[in-house]
């Protein structure tokens, strides 16, 4: 039987589970499913997505109302590379260590999610049969206090960095820098010094691995 349990880890939660599968016939010269590369990294027991569409969900209105203009820029990003986000006004209850419902991201909008870590957001992603299964996400509302001051570009690049966890990336191993001299969007602390706004090409190569990876699975 497969199963979807909750590990709390560090800057994101990572909720894994599930046996990875004998890939098939390497489709793309290597022996299996690639994991991770210069300036990109999948999560634990995390290879690939599963094909079938995400939906962005919130966990309340105020939570809907107040990340919508960002997420909705997030969706088209993270479909222009393959992995097909859908942003929906449904209202989906979050509860840490607990998995949303199939093929839904749920974003929740709320003062210090983490407690022990006052300027913390992070995400819990589920998977099943090593493909990104679900996953909530908690931006901490904090960053839009005016006494904090925090700017736009740190509010975007944490947005940003959770989705990419949301869907299977992990912090990488190498933090590169490409042409234009910006590092990959999920290393550091995005809230601090990373000003790229979107997913660099090294965070690109990452997901199109997610997609690329299918090869190795068979069809459900």
């Amino acid at each position: 039987m497969n199963t979807r349990t909750a590990t709390t880890i560090g800057f994101t939660a990572a909720l894994v589970a599930a046996a990875i599968l004998v890939a098939p016939n390497d489709a793309h010269g290597a022996t299996g499913p690639v994991t991770s590369g210069n300036g990109w990294k999948l999560q634990t027991n995390i290879t690939h997505t599963d094909g079938q569409p995400l939906t962005i969900a919130f966990h309340d209105t105020t939570s809907r109302t107040k990340l919508t203009p960002y997420v909705k820029n997030v969706a088209a990003e993270l479909t222009s590379y393959g992995i097909p986000v859908t942003l929906t006004t449904r209202i989906v209850p979050t509860t840490v260590g607990t998995c949303p419902p199939a093929h839904t991201i749920s974003y929740r909008w709320i003062s210090k999610p983490n407690p022990d870590r006052p300027n913390q957001s992070f995400t819990g992603t589920c998977a099943l049969k090593a493909a990104t299964y679900s996953a909530y996400v908690y931006i901490n509302s904090d960053y839009w206090d005016p006494g904090r001051r925090f700017h736009e570009w740190q509010r975007m690049n944490v947005i940003w960095h959770e989705s990419g966890h949301a869907v299977g990336l992990a912090h990488p191993t190498s933090c590169p820098r490409n042409s234009a001299g910006l590092q990959p969007l999920m290393c550091g602390d995005p809230y601090k010094d990373l000003r790229t706004r979107r997913y660099s090409s090294f965070d690109g190569t990452g997901l199109r691995r997610l997609v690329l990876n299918r090869a190795y699975y068979p069809l459900p």
